[in-house]
């Protein structure tokens, strides 16, 4: 789905949604696109905003992905002092998201202009409805989709290796982690449909595979020029001071792995076999995505 831009104001600042379910590749991904010369990650904007500008001020043991804490970070302590200096400081508040967003993005085009964009992987939906309703702010999503079969190997290993009573051990099945796949996935393309916000679909396993096409797909919905193959996750462009604890790792930062451990195990193919419904889901997803 394109974005109409003669619809859109100069005077809105752009911003660059990636919503996913969580753990289906949106760390690895974001890092690829901010090795792009225009794009720049800030993680989870969202869940930074929820903790207030106060808890962050005052952490000094938890790192922004640039090495240092929030309070002396070229990008979040201008952002979080000036929330306190104009008041924007209680979460309860309606107008407290739609206040700190605007300094987010105001902080972020005075200090790198307007050649560049912020890339945003909250989790959830609530700064997606946000956005999606504000006058002053072009928000396009990438709504990035990992194969059914290695999301539900992966969150069922997840779930047996933590100890769970009861009907909480379903978690550890597979058919239950495809069902929440395609139950979530559904809904989250339904309500970018509804807020009538622009988004690209993107497969992980064809990035990982085959990124460089990937990317350029992107870089076309995005109206980026494209720019030669960067697989060293290491120069991309970033200040994320919440998301994975990948972020400070420079050993998994430097290159795409993908986990395929899925490959050798064969518990999700009755499931996929008696939900064909799934499968077509999967394969024009995932796989059709940028095409």
């Amino acid at each position: 789905m394109m974005p109409n831009n003669d619809d859109l104001s100069p005077l809105k600042k752009p911003i660059i949604c990636l919503t996913s379910l969580s753990h289906s590749g949106s760390t690895v991904f974001s890092m690829a696109l901010a090795c792009h010369e225009n794009l720049i990650s800030l993680g989870e904007i969202y869940q930074v905003l929820r903790m207030g500008p106060t808890y962050w001020l005052n952490q000094q043991e938890h790192r922004c992905s640039c090495g240092v804490p929030a309070e002396q970070c070229d990008f979040w302590r201008p952002v979080l002092t000036t929330m306190r200096s104009l008041d924007i400081m209680n979460p309860s508040l309606p107008s407290y998201y739609p206040d700190a967003y605007a300094t987010v993005l105001d902080q972020f085009s005075k200090l790198y202009g307007k050649d560049y964009q912020p890339i945003d992987t909250s989790k959830g939906i609530k700064h997606l409805k946000l956005l999606a309703g504000s006058e002053t702010i072009d928000a396009k999503a990438l709504f990035l989709i990992r194969d059914v079969r290695s999301y539900a190997s992966s969150q069922a290993r997840l779930a047996r290796s933590q100890p769970r009573k009861g009907l909480k051990k379903v978690k550890g099945h597979y058919w239950y982690q495809m069902m929440r796949w395609l139950s979530d996935n559904k809904k989250r393309e339904s309500l970018l449909t509804d807020l009538a916000l622009p988004f690209e679909t993107v497969g992980y396993e064809p990035f990982c595979f085959n990124p460089s096409q990937t990317l350029d797909s992107v870089y076309d919905f995005l109206a980026l020029p494209k720019t030669p193959s960067n697989e060293n996750l290491g120069k991309s462009t970033h200040h994320v001071l919440f998301g994975n604890p990948m972020r400070n790792c420079d050993t998994r930062k430097t290159e795409i792995r993908y986990d395929d451990r899925w490959f050798s195990e064969t518990n999700y193919m009755l499931a996929a076999a008696l939900i064909p419904t799934l499968m077509q889901y999967n394969q024009a997803r995932v796989y059709a995505s940028g095409q």
